[in-house]
Order: C-alpha cells, then sequence, then structure tokens
C-alpha cells in the first residue's frame, strides 16, 4: 500500500472535492492535511486525478484564467498536450520519491514549465484577441 499525505493552506475546498471524487483509494480527512492510500495498481489513476487537480491550482494561481471562465476552458486544451504528458510523468515520479506534497509549493516550485505554458497560451489569446479588433 501507497500513502501520500497532501497539505494545503488556500485550495482546502479543491482537495476536498478531489477527496471525494477519489474512489480508488482510501481518505483520511486529518486536521491538518488529508491521508490518501492506495494500492499499487491505483498509483496511475491517482497521479492522473492529482495532476487535473495541480492544472485547475495552477490556473487559479493565475489572476486572468481565475476570472475568465472561457480563457479556463480554453487553458483545459493543454491537457491534451506533449506539456501535460511530461507534467504528469514528473508528479508520477515524484509520488514515487515522496510521501507528502503540498499542493501551492508543488504548482509554483515543480510546475514552472507548465505555468509557463498556460502564460504563453494566454498570450496567444490576448494578441490574437487583439488582432482581430484592428
Amino acid at each position: 500500500m501507497k500513502r501520500t499525505i497532501i497539505h494545503t493552506s488556500k485550495y482546502k475546498t479543491e482537495l476536498a472535492h478531489f477527496a471525494q471524487s477519489a474512489t480508488f483509494c482510501t481518505v483520511k480527512n486529518l486536521q491538518t492535511h488529508m491521508q490518501f492510500i492506495w494500492e499499487s495498481p491505483a498509483a496511475k489513476i491517482f497521479a492522473q486525478a492529482l495532476m487535473l487537480l495541480l492544472h485547475k491550482i495552477a490556473m487559479a494561481e493565475n489572476p486572468v484564467y481565475r476570472h475568465s471562465p472561457k480563457l479556463r476552458d480554453l487553458a483545459d486544451g493543454l491537457l491534451s498536450t506533449d506539456t501535460h504528458t511530461q507534467a504528469l510523468a514528473e508528479l508520477t515520479a515524484f509520488l514515487k520519491a515522496n510521501k507528502e506534497i503540498n499542493l501551492e509549493g508543488y504548482v509554483i516550485f515543480r510546475m514552472e514549465e507548465y505555468r509557463a505554458k498556460l502564460d504563453m497560451l494566454l498570450y496567444t489569446i490576448m494578441k490574437k484577441i487583439n488582432l482581430s479588433k484592428h
């Protein structure tokens, strides 16, 4: 059995929703964190689900995505790219080597390239909007 402890200070609601949908593992809701326990075959499913949560947090950390549902929908297109696949592989390796993860810290420090792609996508969209106005 594998155990992962997830900490967050800003995204407790999102983590609670993640825990409710995590039917592939056992969840212990503790005062300061949540502990997820799963069997080895569910490791891939756990990593994929956690990556979706991290993607949402990466967008929530960007004020433009946070306030624009249309841009968030467009940014969800990043989920089907090599950037997402690479970030998922890095997360999977991180989960194998570590028992704890802080959501905000992981997004800020380990998903720098992923966040840069989100920013480039935003820049491209804004540029297209400006060009269409002219």
